[in-house]
């Protein structure tokens, strides 16, 4: 199908993608002001909301729509006055002063306290041009700084004649820029600003966002609503989304969890508001009520130990009479922490697998020590607690001690090494040493102090009704479990054991066996069934919610309807299961911050050598946040969906939301206008494994209420698009079921699609082969890719993405459909050269001026030409090389070598182009322009040396450099933190080689005869910068004097693309000394 340029959307022609990923990244980088969607259930790799409204936003707009427009309705706006034309950006209270007229417009009536900010606005100012000029003063440098240029031009004085009291100031709403906040955040924290200023650049207000969160805004109805589908669904994100934009919504997933997600998500906020809250509120604290009744004998809190006795004493040293007030019982328990511990197979000795001995690193620092009975034979092992001062202990313990190390223990007692095979046997039981035990080892307590003035007094409340009080404090302390705590886990346990029988005839306990799949570390660690991973305290908890849950089900429904009784149960199913995520062997302390992490704050089933236990009793209970979370997240998703809610008063929402494959859906023929689709991500999240942890627990309360959701005793691991080689047989064979199951999802969206609809695909992976896989089963299921765009959606910190195939972009990829009528193969190059390779690179040539007034970076630059070019590949598939097909990735890698030589090109204002350099220098620089000193996948180099037609070669010392080939050594261990100086043995080659990456040799690891005697350009180029570290600017004329005669413009362009594309300063700085200093 030809798209008419009357019909090209603007995520087709280019959308400012950068601003759009600067929010999103704004979204992701504080918990505490993350959507409510988050709060409400896990579910792995949810969207944001900001991408996910510019997909839908962007997909159904026309390509005039006015970019500025499409942002403030994605809620990237600020609003300003005008004073006499001059934008002074509003913040904080002023903006609840702006007033709308009859016609719409916006003014700021002018009052006493108009004028008094207008008179802070103009200090503030001055103090701006202060600043700015300080800094260009000390670093001349930076007077032609984007930031410096841009952030004096917004400082410029109000302009006179000012407004006066009772004035109307005109206000207008503007398009935000949060990419160059985010410039000028880099910009406050640099080396460079901070040696001027002393400290970071602290930014106001008004020189930062100057607006709320984007995905709080209300987005405007449109004028028609049109039909959504969000095919795989997940957590939500995209379709509820679209409901808010006024459109119709098919939200489908095969997984039951996600499902009953989709449900609390998208149709109860709709459909009950604010008001279901009570409901919730009141029925949610019986729960709580209860487990915390049930819970509170076996969870006691103990008398103070005598350390924290001696401590609050010095508090309180002028004010010894108040002591008594604070000396009771500790207050709460924020968590318990427990280790493995297995028998020593040598000496029979206790021996506990600690891999730290930190506790908190966070605030007050405190560690544990483990402590022996000195027995050579059967020795026994406890714990004591301490404070750190500096790196150590009291007794100069060493917190950074540790008794398991990449599985392999050692005992405390006669140090040696306990093998990772015998402690897994231990762990399943099949040891001849017995079974390992969970060893409680550290109680996280708190309590009560008096805050003290400085004079060492209680300070008191002056006013309201607790005048008179004593202010207090918390302190949080640990200590080494007592015999309290031990005999509240053996009475826990006898509990559960007396109970057992009972539960097990109800049904409620997840008695399942871990089923055979990608991870099956439990089963490897002693725990087979799903109820195994929970100590029996645990256990103890979430079984007596679950009871009691079912006990109060039939009160709920009779009280308040089939419909929102079933809204009202399956939000105290979400308590029960924030429990579960908070409370169980899978959790993990993190000393660094000193909280409780969660059972899925990784995406996998990994061992905890140390977990964490959350108490379901007490002041502050588990149950009781859990309570607090989902409250809060039903209010923060009712009061997004509000406008909806009251524009449909009381009518059914606009919402279909299916349960089953999406390969084969209840949609008709030709019905839907978008499919907007976030598909699952090749390899990285296995879904359905992940949420048989809480299926198990769910279908116990809620199979009554979904008919055919809870069917099944874990959920469907056949039918999910995902990349599994334990379900697939093999890497390979998951690869090509992966793509197999996307396409037949793929065709079904092409089924049910209008024929001038749209598919946006967003998509988050860097590996070629799910790259690959995605786009051939879209080209190969009837599907023309017209368009790719970046958008940084990934917290960048996240610890998904470290050392994962995760990518810190997100995708959108925009599909039409393609007239499937004659499948000729066409050729790549053709006669004469103008096959299809021909007419990728003259639409990426066209593509990238196009996107100049995008203002993207070089690799937003870089993903948006391969939506050029993987539209050319899939308008003229399949496509042949001879007779080899030619894959999506070499279209890919075609774009990426026009692409870095249109960036090299343009950095040198068209002097260099990597034709005029040697082949190996030439790949080097083309590597440089897209990777910078960063690793290199191996494959995708490989993929652009083709595109290039240069060869990656693996060279011996001292080689000569031949043809079109660029040398590559094999880089030796250690060698990145032990940087190797010129006059050491050093790298020959310009690409080093460890496993399956690649990356650029520094001047600095080179070995000294290419440096002496280069042979390329890149030589010549690192040869000068390390001329230049001997001897300054005469050192280095004189090299590029000897080794670049007639060529010196050449390594000059060299060096300034170098000093452009640097990411590190220092070197920055220095590429910019050298290019001065040779002027």
């Amino acid at each position: 199908m030809r798209v008419t340029k009357a019909d090209v959307r603007l995520i087709e022609a280019g959308f400012p993608c950068h601003q759009v990923g600067a929010e999103t990244q704004r979204e992701r980088g504080a918990s505490s002001a993350l959507p409510p969607l988050y709060y409400l259930h896990v579910w792995w790799a949810r969207r944001p909301l900001t991408p996910s409204r510019a997909a839908i936003l962007g997909s159904l707009l026309p390509a005039g729509a006015d970019p500025d427009w499409f942002l403030r309705q994605l809620g990237i706006e600020k609003v300003q006055a005008l004073i006499n034309g001059e934008p002074w950006t509003l913040t904080g209270q002023i903006l609840g002063r702006v007033i709308t007229d009859e016609s719409g417009a916006e003014w700021l009536p002018v009052d006493d306290k108009v004028l008094r900010a207008m008179e802070k606005e103009q200090e503030r100012r001055d103090k701006n041009r202060e600043i700015i000029q300080k800094l260009i003063d000390a670093d001349p440098g930076l007077s032609s700084h984007p930031v410096t240029v841009r952030w004096g031009r917004e400082s410029q004085p109000l302009p006179k004649p000012r407004p006066k009291e009772g004035d109307r100031i005109q206000v207008r709403r503007v398009a935000a820029d949060p990419a160059h906040v985010n410039e000028r955040i880099e910009f406050a924290k640099s080396e460079r600003v901070k040696s001027i200023l002393g400290s970071v650049l602290k930014w106001d207000a008004e020189d930062l966002y100057a607006y709320g969160r984007a995905y709080a805004h209300d987005p405007s109805s449109v004028a028609e609503a049109l039909t959504v589908l969000d095919p795989t669904a997940g957590g939500g994100s995209i379709p509820f989304e679209a409901m808010r934009q006024g459109h119709r919504v098919i939200a489908n997933d095969l997984n039951p969890v996600a499902a009953v997600i989709l449900y609390a998500t998208l149709d109860y906020p709709v459909r009950f508001g604010l008001d279901l809250l009570d409901e919730l509120n009141e029925w949610g604290n019986r729960l709580v009520s209860h487990v915390k009744q049930q819970m509170a004998d076996v969870t006691p809190f103990s008398p103070l130990p005598k350390e924290e006795l001696e401590q609050l004493r010095k508090h309180c040293t002028n004010c010894p009479e108040v002591i008594s007030k604070f000396d009771g019982p500790e207050y709460d328990q924020m968590g318990l922490i427990y280790c493995r511990q297995v028998t020593c197979p040598h000496c029979g000795g206790e021996a506990p697998l600690l891999n730290t001995c930190w506790l908190s690193k966070e605030g007050e620092k405190w560690g544990v020590r483990i402590v022996t009975d000195g027995r050579k034979k059967g020795g026994k092992a406890w714990f004591e607690t301490y404070r750190i001062t500096g790196s150590r202990g009291p007794n100069s313990d060493d917190p950074n001690f540790a008794t398991v190390d990449n599985g392999v223990g050692t005992c405390i007692h006669c140090r040696q090494a306990i093998p990772a095979d015998e402690i897994k046997a231990q762990a399943r039981g099949e040891s001849p040493h017995g079974r390992w035990q969970d060893r409680l080892y550290c109680v996280v307590a708190v309590r009560y102090h008096p805050k003290l003035d400085k004079h060492g007094r209680p300070e008191r409340y002056k006013t309201g009704q607790r005048a008179g009080e004593i202010k207090t404090g918390k302190v949080r302390f640990f200590r080494p479990p007592n015999h309290r705590d031990l005999e509240a886990l053996a009475e826990a346990e006898k509990r559960l054991q007396q109970r057992w029988p009972e539960w097990e005839r109800q049904g409620l306990i997840p008695t399942e066996n871990f089923p055979q799949g990608n991870d099956m570390r439990p089963v490897y660690y002693g725990m087979p069934r799903w109820c195994d991973m929970f100590t029996p305290r645990q256990l103890l908890g979430h079984l007596t919610l679950v009871e009691e849950l079912n006990r109060l089900k039939p009160g709920i429904l009779e009280e308040l309807g089939q419909e929102r009784g079933r809204a009202v149960i399956t939000y105290l199913q979400f308590i029960i299961d924030k429990g579960l995520d908070y409370n169980s062997k899978q959790t993990r302390w993190h000393y660094s911050r000193g909280v409780l992490i969660n059972t899925f704050g990784r995406h996998d089933y990994s061992l905890k050598w140390t977990f964490g236990e959350m108490i379901f009793t007490g002041p502050n209970s588990g149950a009781a946040w859990g309570l607090s979370q989902v409250l809060d997240a039903y209010k923060g998703m009712a009061e997004l969906m509000a406008p909806l809610h009251e524009k449909l008063g009381g009518a059914d929402p606009p919402l279909k939301i299916q349960y089953g494959t999406a390969a084969h859906m209840d949609v008709s023929d030709h019905s839907v206008d978008l499919v907007c689709i976030d598909p699952p991500y090749y390899n990285n999240v296995q879904y359905a494994e992940l949420s048989d942890y809480f299926y198990v627990w769910q279908r116990r309360t809620l199979n009554d209420l979904y008919p055919g959701i809870f069917t099944r005793r874990v959920t469907n691991k056949t039918d999910e698009a995902v990349a599994n080689p334990a379900r697939d047989g093999s890497a390979a064979g998951a690869a090509r079921e992966y793509e197999r199951l996307m396409g037949e999802i793929f065709a079904e969206c092409r089924r049910v699609l209008k024929n001038e609809g749209i598919m946006t695909i967003m998509f988050t992976h860097k590996t070629q082969e799910a790259w690959e896989a995605l786009t051939r089963s879209l080209i190969e299921n009837g599907w023309t890719i017209t368009s790719s765009m970046p958008v940084e959606s990934e917290a960048g910190e996240s610890i998904h993405q470290k050392n994962m195939a995760s990518a810190a972009s997100s995708i959108f990829l925009t599909c039409r459909k393609r007239k499937v009528s004659d499948n000729t193969p066409a050729t790549w190059t053709g006669f004469g050269g103008a096959g299809v390779a021909r007419r990728i690179r003259e639409a990426v040539r066209e593509g990238l001026k196009e996107f100049e007034q995008l203002k993207l970076n070089a690799v937003d630059e870089m993903v948006a030409c391969y939506g050029r070019a993987l539209r050319v590949l899939s308008e003229h598939w399949p496509v042949l090389d001879g007779d080899q097909p030619v894959s999506p990735i070499r279209a890919m890698n075609e774009a990426s070598a026009v692409v870095a030589q249109y960036q090299i090109a343009r950095l040198t204002q068209g002097r260099l182009k990597v034709d005029d350099l040697n082949p190996e220098a030439a790949m080097a620089l083309t590597l440089y322009g897209i990777f910078g000193l960063g690793d290199i996948p191996y494959d995708q180099a490989l993929n652009l040396s083709r595109a290039l037609n240069i060869s990656l070669e693996g060279r011996p010392a001292g080689y000569t450099v031949s043809g079109r080939m660029i040398g590559i050594n094999d880089e030796g261990r250690g060698r990145r933190t032990n940087r190797v100086s010129a006059e050491e043995t050093g790298y020959h080659a310009p690409l080093l080689r460890r496993g399956s990456k690649l990356r650029l040799a520094l001047p600095e690891e080179r070995h000294k005869k290419p440096i002496d005697s280069p042979q390329t350009e890149w030589d010549i180029l690192h040869g000068l910068i390390l001329a230049y570290r001997e001897g300054d600017v005469p050192v280095a004329r004189a090299y590029l004097a000897q080794h670049a005669e007639g060529r010196d413009q050449v390594i000059l362009d060299l060096l300034s693309v170098w000093a452009a594309e640097m990411s590190d300063e220092k070197l920055r700085k220095e590429a910019g000394a050298i290019m001065f200093g040779l002027k």
